[in-house]
């Protein structure tokens, strides 16, 4: 018997999750569900051998903090998403999740992912889930500085007033672009259009979010 949790801020998920496992594999129980990973803590009786859980959660915590909360109990954990950005998931695996299960992946590859998680064992669901876990985006390290420069230039900024947001002077806001250009370089990625094409890259693959009314 596998005893399993799952953390989803989205209640249908979490019924369906538990009605999904009770169907696929009788020996796999999911004993406790929350919308946080708090909420589920608060509900940890059973000792549970892998925790389910989701990339985004409404109360805004941060990804590596719920997968080393969740670590500390014990648990192997697996990020069951419909998320396909590379960096985001990188934090996750980085912060000693198990392996990754996307949400429109079919029944039978998170049963055996949630097996292969209980035994220890890297897991993904399908072969898109395997292109994200290694896809070299996500293990491209970018400093504050530099994510605020370049979340800059993707609002359309000229470069004076970004030098003035940063507390520098355009050149050097420059500089931190082409430091981002070299880092996606030496991942494999073709940065062939501009610094601007690499402010999109560094959206697309979640190093940094898109703030509402942006």
């Amino acid at each position: 018997m596998i005893i399993v949790g799952a953390v989803d801020d989205h209640p249908l998920i979490q019924r369906g999750l538990a009605a999904t496992l009770a169907a696929a594999d009788p020996r796999i129980r999911l004993v406790a569900s929350g919308a946080t990973v708090d909420e589920l803590l608060a509900r940890w009786v059973t000792p549970m051998s892998v925790v389910l859980l989701d990339l985004h959660l409404g109360d805004g915590s941060d990804i590596a903090d719920n997968v080393a909360a969740l670590r500390r109990q014990g648990a192997g954990v697996l990020i069951v998403t419909s998320d396909h950005r590379p960096a985001v998931v990188g934090r996750a695996l980085d912060a000693g999740a198990l392996g990754l299960v996307l949400k429109e992946d079919p029944e039978e590859s998170l049963v055996e992912a949630i097996w292969d998680a209980a035994r220890g064992e890297f897991a993904v669901s399908s072969r898109l889930a395997q292109q994200l876990v290694t896809d070299p985006a996500r293990r491209v390290r970018l400093s504050r500085k530099e994510l605020d420069v370049l979340g800059l230039l993707a609002r359309g900024l000229p470069w004076s007033a970004i030098a003035t947001e940063v507390d520098t002077t355009a050149d050097t806001a420059r500089t931190y672009c082409y430091r981002v250009v070299e880092k996606y370089t030496r991942a494999g990625a073709d940065v062939a259009h501009g610094l601007r094409e690499v402010a999109y890259m560094v959206y697309r693959d979640g190093h940094l979010d898109i703030e509402p009314g942006d």
